[in-house]
């Protein structure tokens, strides 16, 4: 008896070089796909940007092949005929929407959306007939549907959370330390170091037995590094850029809070992209025993909305709520045991379970 033929899917991602939360979220998804027996192909000119993901990443992305030609048709603005010929070939297609909607002709086609756009590419007419090929639109957050979905004509959509392996996260013993694992460089909206540099002065200036630690990816150059020192001065601040998935696991046990800025400032109704549109390393700081305290903007009211005690809207409020904890052990060991629970939620067994009832 013949055996049955290997399913192929294919996974494009326009910033696959960045290596920033939505890499993780298609990359793990290609991996899920792996997994579930499918043969996968990753639509990328380099493969060293795949061995890149591996190291900042920890992800098990042996089997899954980047494809350059496929690459320049995805990238490109192929005909609709090339678009059908090239896509009709695979079983599965998991598209990373650039802001606007993409014509899919794969037996199941999923688009993916990690920003909130407040406005699709394209017109409504040629985006009403795309979702007709469009099996289901994939979002990271409630946040992101909800403002996305203002531009549909229909919804189609469904909140699949980003992938945390939370089993990588494990407390260690913890020390007086303040992180935050940001992108320096985001291409989509700023993570607001400096604001936590702010924070941490005051902070500081009352309490002198924390230190604070930036983390976080950096391809842009040394500007933004430089500017972020200079403005740290002689304060106890540690500045990491481009660590390994090593390098983060350690930080991550070590430290008692974890702190996020990104959308300080903004008005999420107004510039929603600008916010955190779900906070994929608070989740992994939370399953390492940190205990988050972080800006109340977008995704991050979803991780937290049974704690929106641990939300701030200002750097004063980040270091009001901070020594407040720091300054009750018995209300701080309690919190640091909910946040590994509310972290199991996000985790990578939910995220498959979901992805398989989804394909």
């Amino acid at each position: 008896m013949e055996s049955e033929k290997m399913k192929k899917a294919l996974v494009f991602d326009p910033y696959l070089d960045t290596l920033g939360g939505g890499e993780r979220y298609a990359l793990t998804f290609a991996q899920v796909l792996k997994h579930l027996g499918y043969e996968v192909k990753i639509a990328w000119s380099d493969e060293q940007d795949l061995i890149k993901a591996k190291a900042r990443f920890g992800l098990d992305l042996s089997g899954i092949e980047v494809d350059p030609a496929l690459y320049k048709l995805c990238e490109s603005k192929s005909s609709l005929s090339d678009r059908l010929k090239f896509t009709k070939q695979f079983d599965l297609v998991f598209w990373v929407s650039d802001g606007s909607l993409p014509f899919l002709f794969g037996k199941k086609n999923l688009v993916h959306f990690q920003v909130p756009f407040t406005k699709l590419g394209g017109s409504k007419i040629a985006n009403s007939l795309k979702l007709f090929s469009i099996n289901k639109l994939v979002y990271n957050s409630k946040f992101t549907r909800d403002v996305i979905e203002r531009s549909l004509p229909r919804s189609k959509g469904v909140v699949i959370y980003p992938p945390i392996d939370t089993t990588q996260f494990v407390p260690g013993k913890k020390e007086n330390l303040i992180l935050s694992v940001a992108r320096f460089d985001s291409p989509s909206h700023s993570k607001r170091q400096d604001v936590l540099i702010d924070a941490f002065r005051e902070m500081f200036a009352k309490e002198k037995e924390y230190r604070l630690v930036l983390a976080g990816g950096n391809r842009g150059g040394d500007e933004t590094l430089d500017s972020l020192k200079q403005r740290v001065g002689n304060l106890p601040v540690e500045i990491i850029p481009n660590p390994d998935f090593k390098k983060l696991k350690d930080l991550y046990s070590r430290a008692k809070f974890f702190w996020h800025a990104a959308g300080y400032g903004i008005d999420e109704t107004k510039e929603p992209e600008k916010v955190e549109h779900f906070g994929m390393t608070t989740v992994e700081a939370m399953s390492a025993g940190c205990i988050p305290v972080v800006i109340a903007k977008g995704g991050q009211k979803e991780i937290l909305s049974d704690h929106r005690d641990l939300l701030a809207e200002s750097p004063s409020e980040i270091v009001e709520v901070t020594l407040r904890i720091a300054r009750d052990l018995q209300n701080e060991k309690k919190l640091r045991e909910e946040m590994e629970k509310i972290s199991d939620n996000y985790s990578l067994r939910s995220f498959k379970e979901k992805i398989s009832t989804l394909i």
